[in-house]
Parts: C-alpha cells; sequence; structure tokens
C-alpha cells in the first residue's frame, strides 16, 4: 500500500482500489472527513511545496542548499536560547534518537552545530548552534517568512486570516 496520499494518486489500479478501501475506513474514524477531501488537501500540500519550493531539494541557490531535509527542521529547532540535548530534539521533532544523531555529525561537520558536555556531568551533551549556525537559520527564517508573504499576498485579507487560523488550528490541535 502506498505510504502517503499522495503515492496513492500515482498507485496502479489494484493498489489504488486498495489505498481508497482503507482510507474509507479511516475516515469514518477521523471526524468524516472524505477521501475526497484527504486527497485534495494532499494534492495541494504537494503543490505548495513544489511551487514555492518549500522543499530543500529543489531549493539551489538557497539557504536550504546542501542541507538534508532533516537538517532544516533540526537547526530551527535549536535555534532558541533553551538547553537542547539529543533526545529533547529527537521528542520535540519526533524522530529517533540515531536520526538526529546522525544529523548533528553532519551538521556538527559543517561547523553549525556543537556539542558541549555539562559540567560536573560529562555524560550529559547539549547541542548549540553555531555563530556560523546562527547566521544560516536567520537566512532560512528569513526566507520562510517571505515564502509566507507570497502566499498570503494571493489572498484577500479575508482569507489570510482564515488560512493563518486553520493552519494553526492543524498545527495545534
Amino acid at each position: 500500500m502506498p505510504a502517503t496520499l499522495w503515492d496513492a494518486l500515482s498507485a496502479g489500479p489494484g493498489e489504488r482500489s486498495t489505498t481508497i478501501r482503507v482510507m474509507k475506513i479511516a475516515s469514518t474514524r477521523s471526524n468524516s472527513v472524505s477521501d475526497r477531501q484527504a486527497l485534495a488537501l494532499d494534492e495541494g500540500v504537494a503543490t505548495l511545496l513544489q511551487r514555492f519550493k518549500l522543499e530543500p531539494s529543489i531549493m539551489a541557490g538557497s539557504p536550504y542548499a546542501d542541507l538534508h531535509a532533516n537538517d532544516v527542521g533540526l537547526l530551527v529547532v535549536i535555534r532558541g536560547p533553551e538547553k537542547w540535548n539529543v533526545r529533547r530534539i529527537a521528542q520535540s521533532l519526533g524522530a529517533p534518537i540515531s536520526t538526529i544523531s546522525s544529523a548533528l555529525d553532519r551538521l556538527e561537520k559543517r561547523g553549525l552545530v556543537v556539542r558541549l558536555r555539562r559540567p560536573g556531568d560529562r555524560r550529559v551533551v547539549y547541542v548549540e548552534l553555531t555563530p556560523a549556525g546562527h547566521r544560516l537559520v536567520a537566512k532560512i527564517r528569513a526566507s520562510q517568512v517571505e515564502v509566507c508573504r507570497d502566499m498570503l499576498a494571493r489572498l484577500s485579507p479575508t482569507d489570510r486570516e482564515d488560512i493563518i487560523r486553520l493552519v494553526t488550528q492543524l498545527a495545534h490541535g
């Protein structure tokens, strides 16, 4: 069975019918969202990702260039003043610790993060952005805000507020 709804759209006829059947069962358990709605949203999100170049792999020349897809989220998460360790980063991103460790290895080699041992307890390792990491995150965030501005500019003021409200609702609830 395809892993995502997007895969379902491109699946073969037999595979697609199995996917739709499973999706119909799931839709009865998820506040009666129809297959059409779920597929439309998935297609819309995929189109937005492509149209506004939100996927790091297609952003040559951008702040995302040469970054692994997992690295962007990790960098943005640890940008604040809080103390971050591997376990906390993994929990925040919903990723396995091994994935976070691999990402940290890549980012450390590029001079974007540093691992620091806690004085008094060398078993505890904190992760921080380096000055180069902070500069890159500032570029990434500026790029993300401009992409959002471009998307919102295509909508009426009322529609802008509606989409912001709905996306926030999806993200937090």
